[in-house]
């Protein structure tokens, strides 16, 4: 069995993380590539890379670059990541006989990107809801990652992409009354933005954005960090949330994707909600010390890793083959 994933982000964020993990744990029973931009390959020195330049997802000469790619390799299935990749998925089904498969990662207006294929993967329970030929499997914590308990003697954190669906406008000017250092660790087009925001709040000396951190760089920040702040409007399954547990980091956040089912609702915020968000940290922030991890770290390492994510998508290939034979 040959699986061939499919990126199309230009980023090594969570998304990617999920995949090259994944893929890495399946590589001892089946052949892996990943497709994604060259310039995170550097990202996935353990299993093989390409980059076939794939343009617009609505391309039939991107399509069939793709085909073409898919079956000089003898690739057995195509798992696209996203909605970007499963729409480029969708016209490879259309196309040709290959199987695939989609993971949706994060909420969508529109999930037609999903439809029309193999079969469909949601990281949490409302993402797969309503989808044609959909099972829940959830996201995992970094299993390389030990858990090495945080000293809590670094700043608050907030970790991801810049971009409006983070909420990170939000989390700033809910800081207004917190008079504790936060960073916001992440690249992304929201970075002028959010900055002259810092500057218009007179925060600099309390909010600093770091977009130069790479995600091998964060672990350092799990180790020292006081607490995770999600702010999100939308989420799938947030792999911050859950390597933060692992670390016994407490986290405050939206009440959005799998966050709820593994934070108290003391901890939880309204999506969205920039008043809800500034009176749970200036209820909650100042009891971050107090806050014990390590019953919800337990939790975690029960019902949250590589291992049997893998197992379960390993079968959903299996049954997808036995299929066509």
């Amino acid at each position: 069995m040959k699986i061939a994933h499919l990126l199309s982000s230009k980023i090594f964020a969570g998304i990617e993380q999920h995949v090259y993990e994944l893929s890495s744990f399946m590589s001892d029973t089946s052949d892996q590539v990943i497709i994604c931009d060259e310039d995170i390959h550097h990202h996935m020195d353990r299993i093989k890379t390409t980059d076939l330049n794939i343009g617009s997802r609505y391309s039939p000469l991107n399509t069939f670059k793709l085909i073409n790619f898919l079956k000089k390799n003898n690739v057995s299935i195509l798992h696209c990541h996203g909605a970007k990749s499963s729409t480029v998925g969708k016209g490879v089904k259309i196309f040709s006989n290959f199987k695939v498969v989609s993971t949706i990662h994060g909420h969508k207006k529109n999930n037609s990107a999903f439809t029309n294929v193999d079969a469909v993967i949601g990281v949490n329970k409302l993402l797969s809801k309503n989808i044609p030929n959909s099972t829940y499997i959830p996201n995992w914590f970094n299993p390389s990652h030990a858990g090495e308990q945080s000293s809590r003697s670094g700043p608050i954190i907030a970790i991801g992409r810049l971009e409006k669906v983070k909420g990170f406008d939000q989390l700033i000017k809910s800081w207004i009354n917190i008079n504790e250092c936060l960073e916001i660790i992440g690249p992304g087009p929201e970075e002028a933005t959010l900055n002259q925001l810092i500057q218009d709040l007179n925060l600099k000396d309390r909010i600093q954005i770091i977009t130069n951190c790479d995600y091998h760089s964060i672990e350092s920040k799990y180790k020292t960090a006081s607490g995770l702040i999600v702010s999100s409007l939308r989420e799938g399954g947030p792999r911050v949330v859950l390597e933060a547990i692992n670390h016994e980091i407490p986290v405050l956040g939206s009440r959005v994707g799998i966050i709820p089912d593994l934070i108290p609702n003391e901890c939880l915020s309204e999506p969205g909600n920039q008043e809800s968000l500034q009176i749970l940290l200036e209820e909650m922030i100042p009891l971050l010390p107090q806050l014990n991890m390590e019953g919800i770290k337990v939790a975690l390492i029960e019902n949250y890793s590589v291992a049997s994510a893998a197992k379960k998508t390993k079968e959903i290939y299996d049954a997808l083959l036995k299929a066509s034979s």
